[in-house]
């Protein structure tokens, strides 16, 4: 199964800069294996960060993220399942590749 673990953080101040740095160090630090992680900023709202972590299921990675970064501000954490093609059914399928066409 297919996963998408976002970790939002409002940052109660910390500078963007140095809180990224400790990020990617805890990302790499925890190592990566077969996950993909991003990190973003809110456009516009430099006290917003989001780190997506892509995987094959929920990781001691993000939690452990999630848990870290209480300290800097208000964290969310959330884990997205990618929808199945079968469990959806073909007009869904069917509704993007039109979409897709028309542009």
């Amino acid at each position: 199964m297919n996963t998408l673990e976002i970790i939002h953080l409002r940052s109660s101040g910390e500078p963007l800069e140095a809180l990224a740095d400790r990020i990617r160090e805890s990302i790499w630090a925890e190592g990566r294996g077969s996950r993909v992680a991003t990190l973003y900023r809110r456009h516009g709202l430099d006290t917003d960060v989001a780190i997506h972590i892509r995987g094959d299921g929920p990781c001691t990675l993000a939690a452990h993220l999630a848990l870290a970064l209480r300290e800097y501000g208000l964290v969310e954490h959330t884990v997205w399942e990618e929808i199945d093609p079968g469990d959806v059914g073909d007009d869904i399928h069917r509704t993007v590749e039109q979409v897709g066409e028309s542009t």
